[in-house]
């Protein structure tokens, strides 16, 4: 190569280096420009967003009474179920009926207040508020040791009522009703589970009966229990 080549080739060289950083320094500024775009965008997103909320709680206010009553109606929402147990002394009270015994309840929580249903005699339900309700009865039956002896009935029955009474009806009216037998067996376990969704009006009674005659059967600690939900 002459000396002639040799200068062209290494000006073509220096004018290919030239267009090549050229063609960086654009690039980096595109790149920059669509950061900065990419940037602005998000800008302005997010200051919709603030904007969008900030006019909603402009427009529409919560009022601190507003918010008491809100709190007030979501305590109330957690606060709309009561539960009983049977009382200790059932099994005493079993044995001095010929034929169907009242269900004595314990109460155990406040959830309906006293506004709304109350314990009477420890056996009635009174409910003071009208509307619609949820029951929900378990009873929970177990054979003991020696419990079924060979003189006994080889099946043992299990009626359970659920019954309501107001001023305005002439005589006590069935709510719902079960009808089982159990086999007489050592160590049998059975239960007998009802509920049902009524409206009842204010101060109704609402009572729970069962015969006398599975009274010993009743497994009265554990199992047995009656809810009562205002819907």
């Amino acid at each position: 190569m002459t000396q002639r080549e040799s200068l062209e080739f290494a000006m073509e060289q220096e004018t290919m280096v030239q267009v090549l950083m050229v063609h960086c320094q654009a690039m980096k500024r595109q790149e920059t420009r669509l950061r900065l775009a990419t940037a602005l965008m998000l800008v302005t997103f997010l200051a919709t967003l603030v904007w969008i909320q900030f006019h909603q709680q402009t427009t529409h206010p919560v009022s601190g009474a507003s918010l008491k009553a809100l709190r007030t109606d979501e305590a109330s929402s957690r606060r709309l179920s009561v539960y009983f147990r049977p009382a200790e002394s059932m099994t005493n009270d079993c044995l001095q009926h010929q034929t169907e015994t009242l269900v004595q309840w314990v109460r155990l929580s406040e959830g309906l207040d006293h506004q709304h249903i109350n314990l009477t005699n420890n056996s009635v339900l009174k409910v003071l508020t009208e509307g619609l309700y949820m029951i929900n009865l378990r009873i929970s039956y177990r054979v003991l040791h020696n419990q079924c002896k060979s003189s006994d009935k080889p099946e043992a029955k299990l009626f359970v009522n659920i019954t309501q009474q107001h001023s305005n009806y002439d005589a006590e009216i069935l709510v719902r009703s079960a009808a089982e037998s159990m086999p007489c067996k050592q160590y049998w376990m059975q239960s007998v589970a009802l509920n049902k969704v009524i409206k009842l009006e204010a101060n109704t009674d609402l009572r729970v009966k069962i015969n006398s005659e599975s009274c010993k059967f009743v497994n009265w600690s554990k199992n047995t229990h009656l809810d009562v939900t205002l819907l």
